[in-house]
């Protein structure tokens, strides 16, 4: 056997655990957005480790149990909220404690505040919400030789958006 290849293994984790439901709308131009309503995401990730050819004494990369706590409490983060987008120019937010006025454009809504996450992104895409957990979960492994990590974040069977975040 040839041991002087050079060898590249990832983690590749996917547990029916792995979701968070959510409401939220899209922004699609000046004229048009969707109505609020929810989704059952499903998110997937592969982690990349740094000298992925040299495993622990144990012989593994990272204790899978330590990986599944951390991603599962970071998709939990999101759970049963409204997730809006802070940084649109036509939302407009206004705390009235314990609620939170929203406007956006002829719209009204009121939330318990507790109940919505805003999000510093001009829209709550999948694709915003890929890049956003990436970022989180690379920081969040950061002290288990975490090279990188591939995000996918399904809103509906067959439709996610995946994003890829190194160090």
């Amino acid at each position: 056997m040839d041991t002087s290849a050079k060898l590249q293994t990832s983690l590749r984790l996917f547990k029916d655990s792995f979701k968070f439901s959510s409401a939220h709308f899209l922004i699609f131009d000046s004229q048009s957005a969707e109505k609020l309503h929810g989704h059952n995401y499903q998110v997937q990730v592969e982690i990349d480790f740094s000298n992925s050819g040299t495993l622990t004494a144990a012989g593994y990369h990272a204790d899978f149990r330590a990986l599944k706590q951390i991603i599962k409490a970071t998709v939990d983060e999101w759970d049963e909220h409204v997730l809006l987008p802070k940084a649109h120019p036509e939302m407009k937010f206004k705390i009235l404690s314990p609620s939170l006025e929203v406007r956006f454009r002829e719209r009204l809504y009121v939330f318990p505040e507790n109940e919505v996450i805003l999000l510093d992104v001009q829209n709550t895409s999948v694709e915003h919400l890929s890049q956003i957990l990436a970022r989180k979960l690379l920081d969040r492994c950061s002290n288990l030789r975490v090279k990188g990590v591939r995000v996918s974040v399904e809103e509906t069977r067959g439709q996610a958006a995946v994003t890829e975040a190194r160090i």
